[in-house]
């Protein structure tokens, strides 16, 4: 039988994302479980391994409730007296803290610019000719969001990927994020795979799928506008056309993929 949490009092989220575990977050775990279990805690404390909490540059992190406690460079020397004050209902240690509910800033001694993408710019490009162009981010936490709003607002937007015919997004049933890299477009006839997630370097195979940049365009003479996919050698992985009169997807790509990036057509 699991743990019964009716009893939980305390919930201690450690992040287990790439960059913490780099940082110790497996013994920061390991240190806070040893000391709840001996010091017969452990019934009415829980302690949970979270995917990535996004402050990476603060790493290892933690986030505790009740209170919305956020913990910053964790270490096993850290935690122990944490977790005591939380569980003691003290007062949290305020220098290891990165937030707290009610504060109206965090405190990182690490804090990152937020990137943004680029403005675009006129290139004269070999395959989309003089276009305005910009990239986008190309990790699956913004892929997918992208394709599932393609697929809930198909109208005038159309699918070309190598060695098929171009495929209307009104013939796509559904998508799929199931599989550990590959999204999956399902129509009546057919499952069309894209590489969205990150890959093993040792993977060519995987390396050559996996779509590492995202280009926005703005075809300056036909006014077209897309997106195309290539993989990290810049191989073009396939490409999306907008119809300028039908669908909505441009403007939405400009708000939220592009996060209201600026196009000046000249």
């Amino acid at each position: 039988m699991g743990k019964n949490i009716a009893n939980t009092k305390d919930t201690f989220f450690f992040c287990d994302g790439g960059s913490c575990q780099k940082a110790g977050s497996e013994q920061v775990v390991r240190a806070a479980r040893a000391y709840l279990r001996n010091n017969e805690v452990w019934d009415t404390t829980h302690t949970i391994k979270t995917r990535c909490n996004g402050r990476c540059e603060d790493a290892p992190t933690c986030i505790v409730h009740p209170g919305e406690f956020w913990y910053k460079e964790l270490t096993v020397e850290k935690i122990i007296p944490i977790v005591r004050r939380h569980l003691n209902n003290e007062n949290p240690i305020k220098e290891e803290l990165l937030y707290q509910k009610g504060w109206e800033q965090q405190f990182s001694n690490n804090e990152r610019t937020p990137v943004k993408p680029k403005p675009f710019e006129l290139k004269d490009d070999i395959e989309l000719g003089e276009c305005y162009i910009t990239k986008g981010f190309s990790s699956d936490q913004y892929l997918y969001p992208l394709f599932l709003y393609l697929l809930e607002n198909p109208k005038g937007v159309m699918l070309y990927v190598a060695d098929r015919s171009p495929i209307s997004f009104e013939e796509i049933d559904t998508i799929a994020y199931t599989k550990a890299y590959t999204l999956e477009l399902h129509t009546k006839t057919e499952s069309i795979g894209l590489t969205i997630a990150a890959v093993p370097k040792e993977n060519m195979e995987l390396q050559k799928s996996k779509i590492s940049s995202t280009e926005y365009f703005h075809q300056k003479g036909t006014q077209q506008t897309g997106i195309r996919f290539k993989n990290k050698f810049g191989e073009v992985l396939g490409k999306i056309e907008f119809d300028s009169v039908e669908s909505k997807a441009w403007e939405y790509c400009k708000k939220i993929q592009l996060q209201n990036t600026s196009l000046v057509l000249g």
